[in-house]
């Protein structure tokens, strides 16, 4: 976890150069974030294809638990915008399903509070808890981190704001409703 904060404070202090993202800051999170945390993951859930299955506040509490207890492949990391929760991004690092030694992360969530951000803001700090990701991927040896767009809503939006911080479109996602 030092390394992690180290790592993310060097961040932090380059972005602050930047005045137009200076109003953003992304760090680990702590104990007392879930209080905010929860209520955003929930506006996720609604903005998705998904949002017709309940959200489970079961399976909400168990992930709490898990990124609770710290583990050293796991992150969650918040960001900031004036003060308030405006996002999160859940990440682990493992190895490829079928290979062996070569580290990456995937990417299980990154939600942003778009009702209480606008859409600039909203850009800023997706952008940020990105580089967040790959900064935490860096500090692992991670060889490459998945994204995985699941949402099903502002897909062209997202893979602008993606392709725009490097990213390379891999494949897809694709859902059939039965």
């Amino acid at each position: 976890m030092r390394a992690e904060a180290e790592t993310l404070r060097h961040a932090e202090k380059s972005a602050q150069q930047s005045p137009r993202q200076s109003i953003v800051r992304v760090r680990l999170s702590e104990d007392g974030d879930w209080a905010a945390i929860r209520p955003l993951v929930r506006q996720h859930h609604a903005r998705t294809i998904f949002a017709d299955i309940p959200f489970s506040e079961a399976k909400f509490d168990e992930i709490e638990k898990q990124i609770s207890r710290s583990p050293p492949n796991q992150c969650l990391l918040v960001a900031e915008a004036r003060g308030k929760l405006a996002g999160l991004a859940w990440f682990s690092a493992g190895e490829y399903m079928i290979g062996e030694g070569g580290l990456m992360t995937t990417t299980h969530l990154i939600a942003v509070d778009t009702q209480r951000c606008g859409r600039f803001l909203s850009a800023i700090v997706f952008t940020r808890l990105v580089r967040g990701i790959v900064l935490w991927s860096n500090s692992r040896n991670a060889r490459y981190v998945l994204i995985h767009v699941t949402t099903g809503t502002a897909i062209k939006e997202t893979d602008r704001l993606l392709r725009a911080g490097g990213a390379r479109l891999l494949g897809g996602g694709y859902v059939i409703d039965v």
